[in-house]
């Protein structure tokens, strides 16, 4: 059994396996690293040593053998960043084809068969940034749950067991289409969460919520629910509310929308659609937020405000 403090002195390529791989013997702390980085999709290093809990320079190097062995990957997509700032930034890992192989009959793992080497090759750095900002939010809520107050995190695939057989055996629980009254109009408009959990507080009282992740680069609104926005997000999840679907689906009694953002302007923004907009007026379904805000504080907490502004927690 060798450990990875026994590590080649010959300086690999970042982005380029190894043909030599000194043997070693996978651990109990290596599945739980290929099963954290399946759950997420990608995660960065700095990700994955707070959610175990371990050095980060420790995982690193336990990351650097598995990615040469063949168990995680290095989408390239993170290429542009390493390129600019000199390979400062953490390694962004994905799940490899021997990764996918390990956790294969795992209930919490998708789907079978999949080229993870490819699907990996073929992100896009858009998709990239998107997915490690959903990550962001997940590692800091985890951490948040684990460290903070006596709150328990229930993630998707637990949610999800307690929703109607229906929900459960859809291709796509998560998602769902809903009729929106805009102007005199009606629209139908798809709605795919970046994110759903729920917390159990001391009370016992479970609280669902789901998550938007906006990057700044969707419009806040266009004169057409036809294109994607801001108000056609905010309009379909009230819309959802208010037809009760929360309920039909989900078999929760309530539910609130978490938007994490870009800066303080740009939740401006949001609470003055939600203020000049008559079908969402006065809701009281979203709860903003903003990076900077996050950063400086307890996600459960501190940082969140409700739709007229005013100050609010997820607790």
């Amino acid at each position: 059994m060798s450990d990875l403090s026994i590590v080649e002195p010959i300086r690999r390529r970042r982005f380029h396996r190894s043909e030599v791989v000194p043997p070693f013997q996978l651990t109990e702390r290596d599945v739980e690293i290929a099963r954290q980085v399946a759950r997420h999709r990608f995660l960065r290093s700095t990700h994955i040593s707070l959610l175990l809990e371990a050095p980060h320079k420790k995982i690193c190097e336990r990351l650097t053998l598995l990615y040469h062995a063949g168990y995680l990957d290095r989408p390239r997509s993170q290429l542009e960043y390493h390129v600019r700032n000199g390979g400062s930034a953490p390694y962004v890992y994905g799940l490899g084809n021997r990764g996918a192989r390990l956790l294969k009959g795992s209930n919490e793992f998708g789907p079978t068969g999949v080229d993870w080497a490819r699907k990996n090759r073929d992100t896009t750095h858009q998709f990239l940034l998107h997915a490690l900002s959903i990550a962001d939010f997940r590692v800091a809520l985890a951490v948040a749950c684990r460290t903070g107050p006596d709150v328990r995190l229930i993630e998707p695939d637990e949610l999800l067991q307690s929703a109607p057989e229906q929900t459960r055996q859809a291709p796509n629980p998560w998602s769902w289409r809903v009729r929106v009254q805009f102007k005199g109009q009606i629209t139908e408009v798809g709605v795919i969460p970046d994110y759903v959990f729920a917390l159990i507080v001391p009370d016992g009282r479970r609280r669902p919520f789901v998550v938007e992740i906006d990057r700044g680069t969707m419009p806040i609104e266009r004169a057409s629910l036809s294109q994607t926005s801001i108000l056609r997000k905010f309009l379909a999840y009230e819309a959802s509310y208010r037809q009760w679907l929360h309920t039909s689906r989900f078999d929760w009694k309530n539910f609130r929308v978490l938007i994490k953002t870009t800066s303080q302007e740009r939740a401006n923004s949001m609470h003055a659609l939600i203020q000049n907009t008559s079908e969402i007026n006065g809701s009281a379904l979203f709860l903003l937020s903003h990076q900077s805000a996050l950063i400086q504080s307890d996600i459960l907490t501190i940082g969140w405000s409700n739709s007229r502004g005013a100050a609010t927690t997820l607790i």
